[in-house]
């Protein structure tokens, strides 16, 4: 019975651990664009609940920048392709225009991204993000709608894989960024985590910042030194960092109840 509650208390904590920093491969969170997005509210509340940081803002809003621009670049080479193949002009010309208003959203977070989050709230940050997303993906939405009633099935195949490498060679920069400043962001929250466990000079820390090892390696480092430790340090660890994981859970289940009723984007995430 007491190896049951250690095993337990050592996995509750892996998983308190695991909310806290933002996962490795979340640079690429739009390769999942042909799916529905399923429950709204959800998965804002995920997004919203590292925005907390100004860090955690900053890298919120820079995978948003990266999934709009990817459209962008998609949305204009659909336009060329359809001109090249003699497509009616004022179906392009509605399609021009709504990429004008995608380039202007994105000017828009560029201006943003360059003030800094610092100055903001978590709130604050979060609404201008949500709005921001919600703008995005009504854009997404129409210009799909529309490139849907342009072409069939067939000829929205052929569209996805003739531009398919081309965008993603040209975000692969931005992509690299995104990934440097979420290992940014997770080093800050490995750092306060051993230094809770009492060995910040950790070198897992230097080690997964460079690359050398994984979020998942660094994590099971600190699951090993707390299963070294006696059950009363493990559950004062454990509770501590499952309090501060409850307190962004509840701002961001407050912030989503905030924006019931101010409209919400729906649709899908991909253009074609």
């Amino acid at each position: 019975m007491k190896k049951l509650c250690t095993i337990l208390i050592l996995l509750m904590m892996l998983i308190s651990i695991s909310s806290i920093a933002i996962a490795d491969d979340e640079a690429g969170e739009d390769n999942q664009e042909e799916q529905d997005q399923g429950n709204l509210d959800s998965e804002t509340e995920v997004e919203i609940e590292v925005m907390s940081n100004p860090l955690g803002a900053e890298i919120r809003l820079l995978q948003l920048q990266k999934a709009l621009l990817k459209n962008i670049l998609k949305g204009e080479m659909v336009v060329d392709v359809l001109e090249d193949l003699g497509f009616d002009n004022d179906n392009i010309t509605e399609l021009r225009d709504i990429l004008t208003k995608m380039k202007e959203l994105n000017d828009t977070i560029d201006d943003l991204l360059d003030e800094g989050m610092e100055e903001l709230s978590s709130n604050e940050s979060a609404q201008i993000f949500v709005e921001n997303k919600t703008l995005a993906k009504n854009l997404t939405k129409q210009f799909r709608e529309k490139l849907i009633e342009t072409l069939n099935e067939m000829e929205l195949n052929q569209l996805r894989q003739r531009i398919k490498d081309l965008v993603d060679e040209q975000l692969e920069s931005l992509a690299k960024y995104i990934q440097n400043r979420i290992r940014q962001f997770n080093r800050n929250q490995l750092y306060r985590l051993y230094g809770l466990i009492g060995d910040a000079d950790n070198p897992y820390i230097a080690e997964y910042l460079s690359g050398e090892i994984t979020l998942g390696q660094a994590k099971l480092q600190i699951n090993k030194i707390i299963n070294n430790m006696t059950k009363e340090k493990r559950f004062l660890i454990f509770s501590e960092i499952k309090e501060e994981n409850l307190k962004k859970k509840i701002n961001a289940e407050a912030f989503i109840d905030q924006m019931h009723g101010k409209g919400k984007g729906k649709g899908k995430k991909g253009l074609i």
